[in-house]
């Protein structure tokens, strides 16, 4: 059974993983189409940390926090707290899955990658969607459109594939270290 101790500590660190998330929104440039952003990256590095479930709730919760402060976005908040979701899901059920040979590094990447195209199908169908039928758009624009958004969303996905990794392996032996996580 965990100690109150350790309950208090684990639900202190995904509170601050979630702030996190919502603050790495904001690191962002805009593109023509959609923003180059480094908050995939913590979403991944949100699965990686705690697991699938856990993982994809803080993801969710502070990707949708974001949304919740722009008007534009706000719409879109309970979109993104799946499709962020589910990016963190993914990721943290292959890199906890305690019967997989990989190597623990290959495995990070491994998770990170396939997060990271779930996010990228997930986002183009909600664009489609979007641009098709909500807000739409003369058809003609609309594969350029959807070529951009392909475009800033596969930098963010190769940015978060690269750095959520690297962000793990810093950061889980120094938490595991000082006492503060026992994963």
């Amino acid at each position: 059974m965990m100690s109150r101790k350790t309950r208090t500590t684990e639900v202190t660190f995904a509170a601050m993983m979630i702030a996190l998330v919502f603050v790495s929104n904001y690191i962002s440039i805009p593109t023509g189409y959609s923003r180059l952003h480094v908050a995939n990256a913590i979403c991944l590095l949100a699965g990686m940390l705690f697991g699938g479930l856990k993982g994809a709730l803080i993801a969710g919760l502070g990707s949708a926090l974001f949304d919740l402060t722009f008007p534009a976005y706000a719409p879109e908040a309970w979109i993104t707290f799946i499709n962020k979701g589910a990016m963190a899901l993914v990721c943290g059920i292959i890199v906890h899955d305690k019967g997989n040979k990989l190597n623990p590094h290959a495995l990070r990447v491994v998770a990170a990658v396939t997060g990271a195209l779930l996010y990228m199908v997930l986002y183009m169908i909600k664009s489609y969607i979007q641009i098709r039928w909500i807000t739409p758009i003369p058809a003609d624009v609309i594969p350029v459109t959807l070529i951009g958004k392909l475009a800033s969303s596969s930098l963010n996905a190769l940015f978060a594939v690269i750095a959520a990794p690297i962000l793990y392996a810093s950061l889980y032996p120094a938490l595991k270290q000082a006492g503060i996580w026992k994963n």
